[in-house]
């Protein structure tokens, strides 16, 4: 019992340590343990032997002559001297394409740009293959005349069924993107509310993207004034601009008004000075004229066209003085209401009682 007893403890503290410190020679159980006690304890012999095996490896690179790179392999080296040599000889073996690569990797990498985007040639007996569909056709017209050029099949093209457009596309994907424009407004969320805008859109996004672009304000870091989205590239070349701009005087008489451009001063002139309107409202039944395109545009879109003007006072009393016709009846007096109403007997009535009299 006691060789067996000496046995298990002989088990239980068995030694498990197997790694050992390559500086002190301590042994540790995990290699974990090791490396915390080499940082702690062995940090500057370990920066030294790093060094050392920089200088050996260093020893052992090959440097190239032209440019001084070092490389550890000598495949390296003579990859990298095909970098100073002018020649290319790895060549696209594809007919309109005149790549040349000095390695045959590029030349590979190269390649794949053109698998499964090569035009072939469709006459029979021809087997030259194009990266473009316009050379491919090139190549017909001059080699193959317009006889083989019959064979060709003309590209798909796909037309919009909607009624008053008929517009063409050559891909499918295209047109179905089209005939999204051309969904009928169920909802008013497609609908721009900005005072002086009234634009509908064909869906929440095309909106969204609308309100950025043209009213979103924006406030400027310079001069702290808000300017629209769509506007404000346009007003810091204003604070780009090094030297200011002197600005036109009107030339009329007691006009004080100053003006940034050319352009702006005789926009003035024509509709200031000279009462020039060359802007009609296009509503029928609508002579007003306008001198500036916005102004027109603003008033188009108001409701001054959705209600018809018209003197609502003068049509009341119309309506008052149009004779009336007939007996205008009156107001019964209370005795009469609370008169009983006595009405005849009707025949049933009578042969009722006569029989009832009959049976007594």
């Amino acid at each position: 019992m006691e060789i067996e007893v000496e046995e298990a403890r002989g088990a239980v503290f068995r030694d498990i340590r197997r790694y050992y410190c390559e500086y002190c020679g301590i042994c540790r159980s995990k290699k974990s343990l090791i490396s915390s006690h080499i940082l702690t304890l062995h940090q500057e012999e370990m920066n030294v032997n790093e060094v050392n095996k920089e200088k050996s490896e260093g020893d052992k690179l090959s440097t190239c002559e032209v440019c001084g790179s070092s490389f550890r392999k000598p495949a390296h080296l003579k990859q990298h001297m095909q970098s100073h040599s002018l020649e290319r000889p790895f060549t696209c073996p594809v007919d309109d394409c005149h790549s040349s690569y000095r390695r045959k990797d590029h030349l590979t990498r190269h390649m794949i740009q053109h698998q499964g985007k090569l035009f072939e040639c469709p006459v029979e007996e021809c087997k030259r293959r194009f990266a473009f569909q316009g050379n491919m056709k090139r190549h017909i017209k001059e080699l193959h005349q317009e006889s083989s050029s019959t064979n060709v099949e003309p590209p798909k093209e796909y037309v919009c069924l909607e009624l008053g457009c008929g517009k063409v596309f050559k891909y499918l994907s295209k047109l179905r993107k089209h005939e999204d424009s051309h969904v009928k407004l169920d909802t008013v969320e497609a609908f721009c509310s900005e005072p002086g805008c009234l634009k509908y859109f064909t869906n929440k996004q095309s909106l969204k993207e609308h309100l950025c672009s043209c009213h979103q304000y924006i406030i400027c870091d310079k001069c702290g004034s808000e300017q629209l989205k769509k506007n404000f590239k346009r007003h810091l070349s204003m604070h780009e601009a090094a030297v200011s701009i002197e600005r036109i005087k009107c030339s009329f008489d007691g006009c004080l008004h100053t003006f940034a451009t050319e352009s702006n001063l005789n926009q003035h002139m024509k509709a200031v000075h000279l009462g020039l309107k060359p802007y009609a409202c296009s509503i029928p039944d609508c002579h007003m004229k306008f001198a500036f395109k916005h102004v027109r545009d603003k008033h188009e879109k108001s409701g001054c066209h959705v209600h018809t003007p018209g003197n609502f006072e003068e049509s009341d009393e119309q309506f008052r003085s149009r004779p009336r016709g007939g007996r205008k009846r009156r107001c019964p007096a209370i005795e009469t209401l609370l008169r009983k109403r006595v009405v005849p007997p009707c025949e049933s009535d009578l042969s009722r009682l006569l029989s009832a009299d009959s049976d007594d």
